[in-house]
């Protein structure tokens, strides 16, 4: 668990990557928590991940994300499942992953 919280970026980070061309959000909440607090003010991609379980994110990854050195800023409710996504998306070659932390940290961090 300290290892995937404290793969979080900073602000400066993710205002950095989300101002970069080709710049992705990937939401990995479930699809309950995405129905209650939605991201209205930047579009954003949506796959399930859980800390067991990242093999959605694995199945789709290659077709959501096709530009593997693209920024791709992930967060959820806490930023552990986030942490979880990235060191996947890591694994899977992508080079620009960050870990945004949850909701309310990304949206505080792009201020």
């Amino acid at each position: 668990m300290g290892k995937t919280m404290s793969s979080l970026s900073t602000a400066e980070q993710v205002k950095s990557a989300a101002n970069a061309p080709g710049a992705v959000f990937l939401d990995v909440r479930n699809d309950a928590e995405v129905k209650e607090a939605r991201l209205v003010s930047k579009p954003f991609l949506h796959v399930s991940c859980t800390l067991d379980d990242s093999s959605e994110l694995e199945a789709k990854a290659d077709n959501i994300l096709p530009d593997k050195n693209a920024p791709v800023i992930v967060f959820c409710r806490s930023g552990r499942r986030a942490g979880k996504a990235k060191e996947t998306l890591e694994q899977l070659g992508y080079t620009r992953v960050l870990n945004a932390g949850g909701l309310d940290d990304l949206l505080v961090k792009l201020k």
